[in-house]
C-alpha cells in the first residue's frame, strides 16, 4: 500500500477515540445537529439488516438497534473506535475493523436492507470504491444514507484554493479537550458528492441540509445560530435502483 493509499484520518482518531466517544453526543455539531437529523432521514429500521460503515463509537447502530433493526454490522477504520462500538452496543452489533476505501470482502452480496454512514465517506478521496461496495452489499430497493460535510460549510472551514472538484484539507480539532488533534479530511464539492451516488445505480431520494435542534438555542446561543444560518452537513438519502453487473 503506498502513502497515497494510507487511511489519512487513522492516527486522528485512534488519538481522539476515548475523548470523541465521551463528548459526541453533547456536542453542537454531532449531538444536536447531525446525530438527530441522521435519524429523522433514516425513519423506521425496525426488522431491518444494517451495515454502519465507518460507525465511530457506535451510536448509530446503537440507536437502530434500540428502534427494532433485526441486525447491525458495523465496521471502522480505527480498532479503538471499535472497540468502544462494541461496548457502546453492548455487543449487539458486529464490530470489526476495514477500511472503507478498501472492498469489504468479507461481507456477501445482498446482505444488507440499508448501508448508514455518519460523516465517514469524507475521509475517502475515492468514492468509487465504498459506493460500489455498497451497492454489492445491499438488496435491490436497499437504501444508503449517509451524512457529509456540506460544500459550503466545508469551504468555509477549510478554505481550499478553489471550490471545485476534491481537495486534501487539514484541520486542528480543539472541542473534544486534551491536546488538539490534526484531523485530515477531504473537502468535496456538490457534484464530486451526487455525481458518484447516481453513476454507482443508486436513484437520489432527498438531500437534508441540517439544521440543529430548537433545544441548542438555550445551551449555546451562539452555536445554534451559526448552525442554523449556515449548512455544516448535508444527509444524502438514495435507492438501489440497479442492479451491478445487470
Amino acid at each position: 500500500m503506498s502513502n497515497t493509499d494510507k487511511p489519512i484520518a487513522l492516527e486522528a482518531y485512534e488519538a481522539l477515540a476515548e475523548r470523541y466517544a465521551a463528548m459526541a453526543e453533547t456536542k453542537a455539531e454531532n449531538g444536536y445537529n447531525e446525530h438527530p437529523a441522521m435519524r429523522i432521514a433514516i425513519g423506521d429500521p425496525a426488522g431491518l439488516q444494517i451495515l454502519d460503515a465507518g460507525c465511530g463509537p457506535g451510536f448509530l447502530s446503537r440507536d437502530l438497534l434500540d428502534k427494532g433493526a433485526a441486525s447491525a454490522t458495523a465496521f471502522d477504520i480505527s480498532p479503538k473506535m471499535v472497540e468502544i462500538a462494541r461496548r457502546t452496543t453492548g455487543c449487539r452489533a458486529t464490530c470489526f475493523v476495514a477500511d472503507l476505501a478498501q472492498p469489504l470482502k468479507t461481507l456477501e452480496d445482498r446482505s444488507f436492507d440499508l448501508v448508514v454512514s455518519s460523516l465517514a465517506i469524507d475521509y475517502v478521496r475515492d468514492w468509487s470504491v465504498p459506493l460500489s461496495e455498497f451497492a454489492r452489499l445491499l438488496k435491490t430497493g436497499g437504501r444508503l444514507v449517509m451524512s457529509v460535510q456540506h460544500p459550503m460549510g466545508a469551504f468555509n472551514w477549510y478554505k481550499p484554493k478553489s471550490a471545485f472538484g476534491v481537495q486534501l484539507c487539514r484541520a486542528d480539532w480543539k472541542g473534544f479537550g486534551g491536546e488538539p488533534v490534526e484531523v485530515p479530511d477531504y473537502y468535496r464539492s456538490f457534484e464530486e458528492i451526487i455525481n458518484p451516488v447516481m453513476q454507482a445505480g443508486f436513484s437520489l431520494k432527498g438531500v437534508t441540509e441540517t439544521r440543529p435542534l430548537p433545544e441548542l438555542k438555550a445551551l449555546n446561543p451562539r452555536k445554534f445560530e451559526q448552525n442554523d444560518s449556515f449548512p455544516t452537513f448535508m444527509i444524502i438519502d438514495a435507492v438501489l435502483s440497479a442492479t451491478p453487473g445487470k
